[in-house]
């Protein structure tokens, strides 16, 4: 499958995202026996990035990216989360 400009920008927002919440939890701004795991955090900053994309190119929010590309987005996020911190929760 080939993916957008958009949706690969998007995908590179999931890693950045995955990195940063990493960094959060590292750093102690997240707690990792939370009330919300970290990677619930990756989930909720990627649908504000699509709201914000939405947004700034005039497009209803949930129609510039598709679906795989959320997924693949997600997942790599969750993945360099998990490599970066060493765990999941």
């Amino acid at each position: 499958m080939r993916f957008s400009r958009p949706e690969q920008f998007f995908i590179a927002a999931g890693i950045g995202l995955g990195a940063l919440a990493s960094l959060a939890v590292n750093t102690g701004w997240i707690a990792k026996g939370g009330s919300f795991p970290p990677f619930v955090y990756v989930l909720l900053a990627l649908a504000l990035v699509e709201v914000i994309a939405g947004f700034a190119t005039k497009q209803p929010p949930g129609t510039l990216f598709s679906m795989p590309a959320r997924i693949l987005a997600f997942a790599l996020g969750v993945g360099v989360l998990i490599l970066l911190t060493g765990s999941l929760a």
